[in-house]
This record gives C-alpha cells, sequence and structure tokens, in this order.
C-alpha cells in the first residue's frame, strides 16, 4: 500500500482509496499516476483513483527493481534463532537484502473498456499489453510516460493498469510441469515436478520473470465541465 503512514488507520485510509498494487513476491516499487486530471492545478491522481475527463489522458509509471538477496541469513536472525529453527522455518535462506537492486526490463499496460450496451463482444474491449516499453536495465529503476490517442475519439469509459518485470531468474516451482518425450522430442504425457517417483525435495527451478501490477485507474469519459476525483 501506499499509506501516509505505517499506523492502522495510515494502511486502512491506503486500502479504502485503492491505492495498492501487488508483487508476485519480490519487494518491487511501483507508482502508477495520472499526471493531468481536469481542475486538479498540478495535482496528480495515484493508482486506484477514478475521473471525468473530456481530453486525452497523461500517464506516469515508475518502477524500481527489488534487492538482490545475499545467501543465507542476516546477522539479527542467526542471532535471535537456532540453526534448526532457521533450517525448519526457511531452509536457512531468509530475507537478506544487499544494496544493489535488480533490473526492470519492461512496462506493459493494460487497457481494458466497459461494455456499453449488453451483449457487447468483450475480447475486443481488453487489450492486454495495450503497450510494451522496453526498459534499459538501470539499477535507479524505469519510468515511462505516455498517453491514449483513442480516449476521446472512442469516447468510451476506460480502465488502465500498469504491469513491470523484473531480470529473469530461477525461482521454486518454476518448472513444476516435467514432460516425458518420444524419439521426436514431442511431449506424450506431462506430470508434476515432486511427483512419480521424483526427488521430493527437488526445487522444480525454473525461469521466472518476477513481476508487479498496480491498481487500476478508471477514466470515465465526460462531454464537458469534468471535475478529477479520488476514492
Amino acid at each position: 500500500v501506499h499509506a501516509e503512514g505505517r499506523d492502522r488507520g495510515s494502511i486502512w485510509q491506503a486500502l479504502e482509496r485503492r491505492e495498492v498494487y501487488g508483487t508476485t513476491g519480490p519487494r518491487i516499487l511501483l507508482w502508477f499516476d495520472l499526471l493531468n486530471p481536469p481542475g486538479s492545478s498540478g495535482r496528480t491522481l495515484p493508482m486506484g483513483s477514478e475521473v471525468d475527463m473530456a481530453t486525452e489522458p497523461i500517464f506516469q509509471v515508475r518502477a524500481v527493481g527489488s534487492f538482490e538477496q545475499l545467501p543465507g541469513c542476516p546477522d539479527e536472525s542467526v542471532q535471535a534463532l537456532s540453526p534448526e529453527r532457521l533450517q525448519h522455518l526457511c531452509m536457512g535462506e531468509c530475507y537478506n537484502p544487499s544494496d544493489r537492486r535488480r533490473p526492470i526490463t519492461r512496462i506493459e499496460i493494460v487497457r481494458i473498456q466497459p461494455q456499453q450496451r449488453e451483449g457487447e463482444p468483450v475480447a475486443p474491449l481488453i487489450t492486454d499489453p495495450w503497450r510494451r516499453f522496453a526498459c534499459d536495465g538501470d539499477p535507479a529503476g524505469c519510468s515511462v510516460t505516455f498517453t491514449d490517442p483513442d480516449f476521446v475519439r472512442s469516447g468510451r469509459d476506460t480502465v488502465y493498469y500498469a504491469r513491470v518485470f523484473e531480470a529473469p531468474k530461477p525461482g521454486i516451482n518454476g518448472d513444476n510441469l516435467r514432460c516425458e518425450r518420444n524419439e521426436s522430442g514431442e511431449c506424450t504425457r506431462v506430470h508434476l515436478c515432486g511427483a512419480e517417483g521424483d526427488d521430493p525435495y527437488d526445487d522444480c527451478l525454473g525461469e521466472i520473470e518476477p513481476r508487479a501490477w498496480s491498481s487500476p485507474i478508471y477514466t470515465d469519459f465526460a462531454g464537458g465541465g469534468p471535475i478529477a476525483t479520488s476514492r
């Protein structure tokens, strides 16, 4: 959550205004903002906001990768718990961040236009991804600014959310479907890693792309006199 404090009230207020995002586990940092809400006098609106607009919306996404992990556990964990307890809780590998961040490789935007009439086909209204931006791998993060020139032309309410990706890395259960192949290399049968005689302690490591995705920004098309709102 993007909260103004660490107290219970601040966290609940952030949840209520939907200023939240999710990750696949790594502590990626993510911001998704509308830069030009009408009547805002320079104020931006964060993810989770609702706004009525008659002009093209301008958005900004900023993302910073999670910290690279050091092997083992930090000193405070080692001092607080016995080796047996550390092994039982986390197999000897704790959250142990270094001071170096992992690179963000790309940012994707998903655009969804709600139905305007009953029975309107849904598939053409969901564009995933709608925009894709490559990042240069700078440890300081990645930032992109973009607009939607179709917003005014279409005259439709539109929902946008951002999805960001870190560089691939081995992940537990990243390869949990195992293939039995014939002489031609075709997959003839699939079974779960760790089953049917496999090593029960196999971590099923495979390349994964850690990611984070934002709450949406809800932009409703207005013919005139729009007023920015946020919840």
